[in-house]
């Protein structure tokens, strides 16, 4: 499925009968996305209609290196909620929306350069963009010009027709997976690198992989047992990053990666060695 988008500006704040309407300031930018095969289909041009800037979305991703398993920041300065971990992620700026419709407005796109999602082109594009964004503020990893690598997460069964709004939403959050790779992490010079602010894992075993953190966390650890994870986010975004996790190892998305590490328990010591309690409660000590 091709689209042809054209953009058309003005000062009335008004939705056309088939197209997404975006507001800058006090003018809007209409997008007129006219499809040769789903013109027809309710569903999708009712989407069409729809007005992304009196949403709040947010965008999560589950980035998972294969051998070391999923990257979980951790938190402690929240004042109304204890010290806890988060997914990488956060809202999806107006700012994001523009990157998005700026892209949009250059070029055709098709079904498959939006993950064979053919129904909200702005959105799943503005919310990648966002996601890139906050991993970049988060961690240093910059994925910004590798979008490509945000591939929506399967959280529960798709419909017969097949949007990706069935299938990775979740409250107006949106989820990613992304295959993180040795080289999207700082790898060497750790001595040095510590001056600059760059952290190593709090694993008790630390692969030698480094993120440069932002103020908003104080840590980050690998987790390779994706039930594990959905515990420990349980605080985070209101329990929903930890349901949809938890929707998305049922429908197969994200895989145990225990069985590549070589490791002896505990996991995780944050601080002090480690309690029957706190084995009692995974293997993580938070302060």
């Amino acid at each position: 499925t091709f689209y042809t988008i054209s953009i058309h500006r003005t000062t009335h704040s008004s939705v056309v009968d088939n197209g997404i309407k975006y507001d800058h300031s006090s003018s809007s930018t209409q997008i007129i996305i006219t499809t040769q095969q789903h013109n027809n289909n309710p569903t999708i041009m009712s989407d069409l209609n729809h007005d992304y800037t009196n949403d709040d979305y947010r965008a999560f991703l589950f980035g998972q290196h294969p051998v070391n398993g999923l990257l979980l920041l951790y938190c402690s300065r929240k004042k109304k909620k204890p010290p806890h971990f988060q997914a990488p992620g956060g809202h999806v700026d107006k700012e994001d929306f523009d990157a998005a419709l700026a892209r949009l407005q250059d070029t055709s796109i098709s079904s498959s350069s939006v993950d064979e999602d053919s129904s909200h082109p702005l959105l799943l594009l503005a919310c990648k963009i966002g996601a890139a964004r906050e991993l970049y503020e988060e961690t240093g990893i910059d994925l910004r010009n590798d979008l490509h690598r945000f591939q929506p997460v399967q959280i529960r069964k798709r419909k017969k027709d097949g949007l990706f709004t069935t299938s990775c939403v979740l409250k107006h959050r949106l989820f990613f997976r992304v295959c993180f790779t040795d080289d999207d992490f700082v790898t060497e010079g750790f001595d040095s690198m510590v001056a600059l602010g760059i952290s190593q894992s709090m694993n008790t075993e630390a692969p030698m992989l480094m993120l440069k953190l932002s103020e908003e966390h104080q840590g980050f650890l690998f987790e390779p047992d994706p039930r594990r994870a959905v515990d420990l986010l349980v605080q985070h975004s209101g329990g929903k990053v930890s349901t949809a996790l938890d929707m998305a190892i049922a429908q197969g998305e994200i895989k145990d990666v225990t069985a590549s590490l070589e490791r002896n328990e505990p996991d995780v010591i944050v601080g002090h060695p480690m309690s029957n309690e706190a084995k009692d409660q995974g293997g993580v000590r938070l302060l």
